[in-house]
């Protein structure tokens, strides 16, 4: 214990030491008696905690505590006098002080010094906690590269400043090749350790003027300050040849390529959003030819025939009923017992198989599909949960655009009453970026939804912009905190984990883990408080069939 001692006496100095080394504290001691030598003191190293005398000749207990907070607003601060008054006391705790004890009563003193330090610790725990869904609200929690949002604000101030004093800048946009072939062969962890190498080498590859983030999945986005198309050509070639080295994983090494887009200001585009687009536009040119990397050409779209292809495949998906759920039980962690699902969709496309959420929502949402999209497998999936079974609400993922219709809340009440259920069964999942688009359109339609009695969830949690000011305006019903989170777990992690349900239970809200893989994670959520999760440990998603049977079996119904 580094204890900052502010005493005078020599006898009640000895009496606090003896004190505290019965108790099997190693304290290391500093007593100092006047305003010069408590302030070198402070300026010289951090102390764990502070204990001073009220009354000193030329240097009082109150001039020592303003003094102290100075240099340490939190640090644990007790007196311990035989002269202060109650009075005195309560003025001194109202003015910073922890605790007060009378030295004729010094078997107070450990025990008041026990707690201080650990909710000193406490504290100090929830601001690291803190200060890290801070940082999560712009950086990718597995790469620690900026994400989408901070490489907008980034691009669009490069462009700004670009502009005033008329320079050029470059974006690159990069998909990975080969990526898919990682995750299949050695799964997601090896994956994720490919992620990370890649953006080490693209960090150590750029300048610090430059930025490079993640935009999601194996997609990267690469800002170049006062940099040309020729700048950029060079550095897209540093940037083929850094992926071109293999990756050891596991006792192998992949090589991953990639395809790079390029885009320039002004040349190109004069907004963020514009230069995004055309940037993605030369990648998918790149990727299509087999060419590394190609720079924007307006007149050689190639993107624009296949998005008009993907739309027209698109409409027969959804008129042919291409597109369906898996689902994923959501258990109770207090009962164990299956209280939701989860529902998954997947589209059964005719000539490239059963494609996952990623390889079409993004499109669906860049687009009007999305909306009769969900509308349709809203309708499906209360049909499938309809019936006799233990009931079990149904969770299904909303679209920023969908918040946007005016006559969503209309369209939900219908189908509810289609199928005779109850609005409090469904429950909407939304991304925290969907809080940024369009505020105040997207608060009144979900207040409407809740006011029907349909339950709201934050979905992702922690993995964007962490929009806790919304958490207080918004009636939302639940969180759902990030899988990375439940990974960090897995290593002892679990600060963030802890201050994330403690903020939703004081918020009023309940807080469901994703990505459950193993009992340890289980456990440890049980442990912190969580309310429900989902994972593969405890059931992976699958068709509606088998989960109905999953269900019933946990509660009982089927031998």
């Amino acid at each position: 214990m580094r204890l900052l001692l502010i005493e005078d006496s020599d006898d009640d100095a000895t009496l606090i030491l003896r004190e505290l080394t019965r108790a099997g504290y190693a304290v290391s001691p500093e007593r100092v008696a006047s305003a010069e030598a408590l302030a070198n003191a402070l300026a010289r190293q951090r102390w764990d905690i502070a204990i001073a005398d009220y009354t000193m000749p030329g240097f009082s207990g109150s001039a020592a505590l303003t003094l102290l907070r100075e240099y340490d607003a939190d640090m644990p601060f007790i007196f311990v006098s035989g002269t202060m008054g109650e009075d005195v006391a309560v003025a001194a705790m109202r003015s910073g002080a922890h605790d007060y004890i009378m030295k004729s009563n010094l078997k107070r003193l450990v025990p008041a010094v026990e707690r201080e330090l650990r909710d000193a610790a406490g504290r100090q725990s929830r601001r690291q906690a803190e200060a890290r869904l801070a940082h999560l609200a712009y950086h990718d929690a597995l790469t620690d590269l900026p994400n989408r949002v901070l490489l907008h604000d980034r691009l669009q101030q490069g462009i700004l400043g670009a502009e005033r004093v008329h320079e050029s800048l470059a974006l690159l946009v990069l998909d990975l090749d080969g990526f898919k072939t990682v995750n299949d062969s050695l799964g997601h962890h090896a994956g994720d350790r490919v992620l990370q190498e890649l953006s080490w080498r693209l960090r150590e590859l750029l300048r610090d003027v430059d930025t490079v983030a993640r935009l999601g999945g194996d997609e990267f986005a690469i800002v170049l300050p006062r940099t040309d198309c020729d700048g950029a050509i060079l550095a897209a070639r540093k940037v083929m040849e850094a992926l071109r080295r293999p990756v050891p994983i596991d006792d192998r090494s992949f090589v991953v390529g990639g395809s790079l887009g390029i885009a320039c200001f002004p040349a190109h585009g004069v907004g963020a959003d514009e230069l995004l687009q055309k940037a993605d536009i030369a990648m998918y040119v790149a990727k299509t030819g087999g060419l590394g990397y190609a720079v924007y050409v307006p007149g050689r779209d190639q993107y624009a025939h296949r998005r008009l292809t993907l739309m027209t495949e698109f409409r027969e998906g959804i008129e042919c009923g291409q597109f369906l759920f898996d689902y994923q039980p959501i258990v109770n962690l207090k009962t164990g017992m299956p209280v939701a699902v989860e529902a998954l969709v997947r589209w059964n496309h005719p000539q490239r198989g059963r494609l996952l959420p990623g390889e079409f929502i993004e499109f669906a949402e860049h687009t009007w599909l999305i909306e009769p999209l969900t509308m349709l497998l809203l309708d499906q999936a209360l049909a499938e949960w309809a019936g006799p079974q233990p009931p079990i609400s149904i969770a299904v993922n909303l679209s920023p655009r969908t918040l946007r219709d005016p006559d969503l809340p209309d369209r939900i009440a219908n189908v509810l009453s289609a199928h005779a259920a109850a609005p409090s069964r469904l429950t909407l999942e939304i991304t925290e970026s969907t809080l940024l688009v369009d505020a105040q359109r997207t608060t009144t339609c979900l207040s409407m939804l809740h006011d029907m009695g349909v339950r709201l969830a934050i979905d992702d949690f922690g993995a964007g912009y962490s929009s806790l000011s919304y958490l207080r305006r918004l009636p939302v019903d639940q969180l759902k905190i990030d899988r990375s989170f439940a990974s960090a777990l897995a290593m002892g992690d679990d600060p963030i984990v802890r201050s994330t349900i403690d903020m939703a239970h004081n918020l009023g809200l309940k807080v469901v883990a994703e990505g459950v893989e193993d009992a340890v994670v289980l456990q440890r959520l049980r442990d912190l408080g969580c309310d429900a999760a989902q994972g593969n440990f405890i059931a992976p998603p699958a068709a509606p069939g088998e989960i109905r049977r999953w269900v019933a079996s946990q509660h009982g119904l089927i031998e």
